[in-house]
């Protein structure tokens, strides 16, 4: 029921981050979702997956929210905790407010090791991004060092934190703050240096 519920409500939602979709229009992301919604109460859930998987690896929350839902409950893929939690993680990071919650849920249900492997292949997917350019994405890498491993990245972590908050976001600052109060002031230092040096390499 509460799938069910979930999706009949995002019929009606009006979904920003299309515009930010690098291959799809905004007009054609309205309509994918649309589709794919459709498809999921005629229980065509192979279709559906296929849909929001298109949206979700354009960035889409609400779509990848959506798939991480579809693997989590085995409809249109056989029950894939795995992809589960990955989509729901990079919904959290993209703003859906659900994602937090299915993210803790799918943590509670599988192992440490598996959460573990899930956080190495998002942070590995996310600093090509930071590499290439993409001011966005050291913020999301600090969340997931201090937020998705079974145990904080406090290094990595705070590393992130710190270029994130170099390129000007203001969002990270309170987790900044938490993470900095757990390290000593050599190991900040040293660690300040690290993150001016990459901080270097992504702003050329």
């Amino acid at each position: 029921m509460r799938l069910l519920k979930i999706f009949n409500s995002i019929l009606f939602l009006l979904l920003a981050n299309f515009v930010q979709a690098q291959q799809i229009s905004p007009d054609e992301g309205k309509e994918l979702f649309t589709d794919a919604v459709a498809a999921f109460e005629k229980k065509d859930f192979q279709t559906a997956i296929e849909l929001f998987s298109l949206l979700a690896e354009q960035g889409e929350p609400t779509s990848q929210h959506n798939l991480s839902l579809l693997y989590l409950k085995g409809l249109g893929s056989p029950v894939n905790y795995k992809r589960a939690l990955r989509w729901a993680w990079l919904a959290s990071l993209g703003g859906n407010k659900s994602a937090p919650e299915l993210v803790d849920d799918i943590r509670e249900m599988i192992t440490e090791d598996l959460i573990n492997i899930v956080s190495e292949e998002i942070v590995t997917e996310l600093k090509e991004e930071a590499m290439a350019g993409d001011i966005n994405t050291p913020e999301k890498l600090g969340k997931t060092y201090y937020q998705l491993f079974v145990t904080p990245d406090l290094k990595e972590a705070y590393i992130w934190f710190l270029i994130a908050q170099a390129f000007g976001h203001e969002s990270p600052s309170q987790l900044l703050a938490e993470v900095e109060e757990q390290i000593e002031m050599a190991d900040r230092i040293a660690y300040q240096d690290e993150a001016l040096e990459t901080f270097g390499k992504i702003s050329k």
